[in-house]
């Protein structure tokens, strides 16, 4: 399934931190799956990770939140 920029775009607050989430849950995901670069997505179809991880994302399956605990001053 391909991305669409436009939601990516729109997707409100830091274009960053939603970057940095997005590649940590693809890391995630990378790691539960024995490293491997592609995900099952069905019994017939598999996907990148770093997709995966981007369309959970943007379909609000996975949230984030920025911990301001380690944010420095």
């Amino acid at each position: 399934m391909p991305v669409q920029i436009e939601k990516i775009l729109s997707m409100q607050g830091n274009k960053y931190e939603i970057a940095c989430a997005i590649a940590k849950y693809a890391r995630y995901l990378s790691q539960k799956h024995d490293e491997d670069l592609e995900i099952p997505v069905n019994r017939s179809q598999k996907e990148k990770v770093t997709i995966g991880a981007l369309n959970d994302v943007l379909s609000g399956k996975i949230t984030y939140s920025v911990d301001s605990s380690s944010e420095e001053k």
